[in-house]
């Protein structure tokens, strides 16, 4: 992928709110996005506590709350000191990947000095403010190292926002469930983003972080009841060790009028810094389609990855018109034959794949353990072993590893995380990380990250259900925070479980993942109505539009353009059979030539399918089955 950078245009301001001289009145210090709707205040409490609150259009999204990050054991958001803030801005265009191809870039910063009195520690509040949500971190630095335990950072959501949530803080691989706030329940955890939407038309906001590097990763502790609260937690590290600095991840807080503003976001990736100019310019990089044999095969059985068979799938991957096949679990083991060791089996596979313009994806286990009952003891969570791994990959022809099984995000293992996105550069090698916790904008620093899991995808219909409202849930929950690798898209009647193969379609196009890796057999694809549909999806998209009637976990509607001006369609139906408007004032001026795809009333395992030529001005009545769907492509008429 070749990335173009803007010029970033900074001003800078110095301006005190509420006092004068060198320190912040009582009011505290106000910092307004660039349309002036959305606003930040920085203040402390009677009682010397940091803290501090969201407002769009002058409503509340996060009531007064505490800030402070604890250092060295001193909690140094209790009795401050606000000093003068500086002021600047930002705002820049620049290249994405996969919901829109520009993001945009503009907000107002303040660089707030802060002293914690007790200690005389000095650090800095950072505060930037878009016309979206507001980002806050803290920076410390003076000593050789510190040992920080926690945050005091909180999230005080209004009286009767209702809040979507997952609780699985691991590998954050769970369906989201729905609460009113005052009856969150305070067991578990929340993984982020938590989604919410505000009281009385408010519109909607979401809870989460960005730029996650040389920290621990940040989870959400429901207080409940009246106190409406969501705290800081860090469930994988008591403690965690940093030198030179302290730069926390940016603590986000994404307000929206409408679900389009919010799945059109930019504000986890303005957050994080841009790539090098080596990896804006990489045309190593490029987004896909793949398929991939181990989601259809029987798990525990390795026939699958069997050597011989993978040159079909490399020849469907060429068929349908796909970059990349991905090689899974097994391939390690299974291809060590006497005279020609696993490695040069993958050269020759590699090889084949490139005269059909298919690159190969190698899966990886990132450390010792057991993979579907067979022990693996080539670990790459040492440099050493990792970068061996790479370099053979790198010889043997190798377009990406997948990596897998991390399932935390302690501090270490985000170390991991990055120095793989480190180290892959100089081999050339795009990544897809799998067992992993949710994504915090790496990849617009290291756009080598094409995908991640940390979603509860497809997969899981090998051995339970996904239910028809998660796949509804997830353009509005999990996929706010980035890119998710779900497997989308099963022909198999037996693996629907609940839904229809309508659904299925459409989640192709509803979920974002710059490679986008299709779970089932080519040939149940290849007989189906939806075959010239599929190959021509993209993986990422130039425009997207939430279309009216959506809602969390019960409708999404989503068009989408792609880079050749035509549009797709996506609708997912999570609740009972429904009829729908599909209103087409999305499309350009023309005519169009659509072909639409929908259920087969009472059954689940075919499509209705129909060809008619429409223009802006027209509109599609859609009837969906339960847990049903509908995919339209629409192609200018020449």
């Amino acid at each position: 992928m070749r990335i173009t950078l803007t010029v970033i245009s900074i001003s800078l301001v110095v301006f005190i709110v509420g006092g004068c001289g060198g320190a912040a009145g009582t009011e505290g210090v106000v910092v307004k996005s660039p349309n002036g709707k959305v606003s930040a205040v920085i203040s402390k409490s009677p009682s010397g506590q940091l803290q501090y609150q969201v407002q769009h259009a002058g409503r509340a999204v996060v009531e007064p709350s505490p800030l402070g990050v604890t250092v060295d054991n001193a909690n140094l958001g209790r009795g401050v000191e606000l000093g003068k803030p500086k002021r600047s801005s930002i705002k820049e265009s620049y290249p994405s990947r996969g919901v829109h191809a520009t993001a945009v870039n503009r907000c107002k910063i303040a660089r707030i000095p802060v002293t914690h009195t007790a200690t005389a520690t000095q650090y800095e509040l950072q505060v930037r403010c878009f016309d979206d949500g507001v980002g806050l971190r803290y920076i410390i630095d003076g000593k050789p190292s510190y040992t920080v335990s926690g945050e005091d950072t909180s999230f005080k959501l209004p009286a009767d926002s209702k809040v979507w949530f997952q609780t699985n803080t691991a590998n954050y691989e769970a369906e989201y469930s729905a609460a009113a706030i005052e009856k969150m329940p305070t067991d578990k955890h929340v993984g982020p983003p938590l989604v919410v939407e505000l009281p009385r038309g408010g519109g909607y906001a979401a809870i989460t972080e960005a730029a996650l590097f040389n920290y621990s990763g940040m989870t959400l502790r429901p207080q409940g009841g009246d106190s409406r609260t969501f705290q800081a937690a860090f469930d994988d590290d008591k403690t965690w060790e940093l030198k030179d600095k302290v730069k926390t991840p940016w603590r986000v807080v994404i307000t929206a009028p409408n679900l389009d503003a919010m799945v059109n976001t930019d504000i986890i990736g303005n957050l994080n810094d841009p790539p090098s100019k080596q990896l804006a310019e990489a045309d190593w990089i490029k987004p896909g389609r793949a398929f991939w044999h181990w989601w259809s095969g029987t798990m525990g059985n390795w026939d699958s990855v069997a050597y011989d068979k993978q040159f079909a799938w490399i020849d469907n991957a060429a068929e349908f018109g796909f970059e990349y096949y991905l090689v899974d679990a097994g391939w390690e083991f299974t291809w060590k034959k006497p005279g020609k060791d696993e490695w040069q089996h993958l050269k020759e596979l590699c090889d084949y794949a490139a005269k059909k313009n298919v690159g190969i994806i190698v899966w990886k286990r990132w450390n010792v353990g057991s993979t579907e009952g067979v022990q693996e003891t080539n670990a790459i969570n040492t440099r050493s072993t990792r970068l061996e791994f790479f370099s053979r990959c790198r010889q043997a022809g190798v377009a990406g590893v997948k990596i897998d099984y991390m399932d935390s995000e302690a501090k270490n293992t985000i170390d991991f995380y990055t120095d793989v996105l480190k180290d892959s550069i100089a081999y050339k090698l795009m990544i897809n990380f799998h067992g992993a916790n949710k994504p915090t904008g790496e990849s617009r620093t290291y756009p080598n990250e094409v995908t991640r899991e940390g979603i509860k995808g497809l997969e899981y219909n090998k051995w339970s259900n996904l239910s028809p409202g998660h796949y509804a849930s997830l353009p509005f929950t999990r996929y706010i925070a980035g890119h998710g690798d779900f497997t989308p898209c099963t022909f198999n009647a037996e693996m629907l479980k609940g839904t229809t193969f309508a659904l299925q379609l459409a989640a192709a196009v509803c979920y974002t993942s710059p490679v986008m890796h299709y779970a089932d057999k080519p040939e149940l694809y290849l007989k189906s109505a939806a075959a010239d549909v599929i190959k021509e999806i993209p993986s990422t998209w130039v425009e997207t539009r939430v279309l009216p009637g959506s809602k969390i976990g019960d409708l999404a509607v989503m068009a989408r353009r792609d880079c050749r001006g035509r549009w797709f369609a996506g609708i997912i139906n999570g609740s009972g059979a429904r009829e729908y408007t599909l209103d087409l004032s999305f499309l350009g001026k023309g005519s169009y030539k659509s072909i639409q795809l929908g259920d087969k009333p009472g059954k689940a395992d075919a499509f209705e399918r129909f060809r008619k030529t429409v223009t802006k001005s027209d509109s599609i009545e859609v009837k969906m089955n339960a847990g049903g769907g509908f995919v339209a492509m629409f192609e200018p008429a020449k």
